[in-house]
């Protein structure tokens, strides 16, 4: 069973539309509704704006249910020099708490700079960066493609930045992604992947690009657009994928 978390009703209009049969349970005091889409069984579930409201979201998810892989999926803003625009499409290979850490007046530190890991698994330290899982994302690269190519938009694969502060000004969002080496920025999915590292469920991230990272200027953006490209693109990856496919 795939699990598909969006932040908000928005981000799944489509999917929610084609997910059939649908029966709808409670989850965290969430809905998470229940179907099959393109032959694959879907849990679905909206998270809330935000890391908090998604961690929570994702631990009620994985304490009831094992599902085979997360599929985060909704909008982002991308950077200036990423080579994204409004309307294309990006995969995550890792996912960047780009907020954490301790504003100075020599720069920023870092969770590895004050020595305080957000999460460890095993032997293993997390602080600011969480790895995707890697074969999960080369299996989907391809199929993202495909839905990249059938609209016409480009598709960019890399780090994503979350925050808790989306960057309202070109500087700002020059800067962090500059720290971090990050396409594009959220809200929601770097707090997604510490709680799939906990639990070890792989996670694949897909978002449209809603609005380039500059002086705010709501006329340029399009988040709906953005959001039902974003769902072809999950749409494309579960009507590709095989048994022979599922993650480990």
């Amino acid at each position: 069973m795939f699990a598909i978390l969006a932040a908000l009703p928005l981000e799944t209009d489509l999917l929610r539309a084609r997910l059939s049969p649908c029966e709808v349970r409670r989850c965290g005091r969430r809905d998470l509704l229940l179907g099959t889409l393109h032959n694959q069984r879907i849990a679905l579930l909206h998270t809330g704006v935000g890391k908090s409201n998604a961690a929570a979201a994702t631990t009620a998810l994985l304490e009831h249910y094992r599902p085979t892989a997360i599929l985060l999926t909704g909008c982002a803003g991308a950077y200036a020099g990423s080579g994204l625009d409004v309307g294309d499409l990006a995969l995550a290979d890792e996912e960047i708490f780009g907020d954490e850490g301790v504003v100075t007046a020599d720069g920023f530190l870092d969770m590895a700079d004050l020595g305080f890991p957000l999460t460890r698994v095993g032997e293993q330290s997390y602080y600011n960066r969480f790895p995707l899982d890697k074969s999960l994302r080369n299996r989907a690269l391809p199929l993202v493609e495909t839905a990249a190519q059938a609209a016409n938009r480009r598709l960019a694969s890399g780090a994503f930045i979350t925050v808790s502060s989306c960057s309202g000004t070109l500087r700002d969002g020059t800067q962090l992604g500059q720290r971090w080496g990050g396409l594009c920025e959220n809200m929601e999915g770097a707090a997604v992947a510490q709680v799939c590292a906990l639990y070890g469920v792989p996670l694949l991230e897909v978002r449209g690009i809603s609005n380039m990272v500059e002086d705010r200027d709501l006329s340029r953006w399009d988040l709906r657009g953005a959001a039902r490209l974003a769902q072809g693109a999950v749409e494309s990856i579960l009507s590709g994928w095989t048994p022979s496919q599922e993650p480990a």
